[in-house]
């Protein structure tokens, strides 16, 4: 009888995957390609990059699955392997920069504009969407990554920490002030939009 593969762990398809198993790989491509795919993308801002790195990914969990010690963090491995592509294209392209230092950034920045308050029309508009990606890619580098991966990607911070070879308060810090300075770059944006408005009408 064939086993149910999509009822599986994924620590059970990896130690069958080890052993040879083809269809095993198949559905943890099935799994995890959107995934993969969709982190890469936000964060090389380039789809045919991002499928290009997810083929090489998934190649990658083919060559080197064997030195996965332990199955239950496969993944955390992923999404290393992942990260790590997507920043080799971007060194490639010349497109990574450390930017400015996460320490030197103040943590407690203040939006200038209160634009909680504004309708939900306006904060889901496609122009607001694509206010807040330009945003997101104005962030520093290490801030950015950890957004990407915490508010888009919705990983758990400890995936983050193992994934980026940091702690898990560092993960927070960054991803605390990165939220704090998206917060101000958005106050800017809707300010300038609607406090002029509101003054023409006066």
């Amino acid at each position: 009888m064939v086993k149910k593969r999509d009822k599986q762990s994924d620590a059970d398809l990896v130690r069958e995957i080890k052993r040879g198993d083809a269809r095993a790989m198949e559905e943890i491509v099935k799994r995890y390609s959107n995934k993969v795919y969709n982190l890469a993308y936000h964060l090389t801002r380039d789809s045919a990059a991002a499928e290009e790195i997810m083929q090489d990914v998934f190649l990658t969990v083919i060559s080197k699955i064997g030195t996965l010690t332990n199955e239950e963090y496969f993944s955390t491995w992923l999404y290393r392997v992942t990260t790590n592509a997507a920043y080799g294209f971007l060194r490639k392209e010349k497109k990574f920069s450390e930017q400015t230092p996460v320490e030197n950034i103040d943590q407690e920045v203040q939006p200038s504009y209160d634009w909680s308050d504004l309708p939900d029309d306006v904060l889901l508009s496609e122009e607001s969407k694509e206010v807040l990606r330009k945003s997101i890619d104005a962030l520093p580098e290490a801030m950015r990554t950890v957004v990407i991966m915490k508010d888009m990607e919705g990983l758990k911070n400890e995936e983050i920490a193992e994934a980026l070879g940091m702690s898990v308060p560092a993960v927070k810090s960054r991803l605390h002030r990165g939220r704090l300075i998206l917060r101000d770059l958005l106050a800017g944006y809707f300010r300038k939009k609607y406090t002029n408005h509101s003054g023409d009408d006066e």
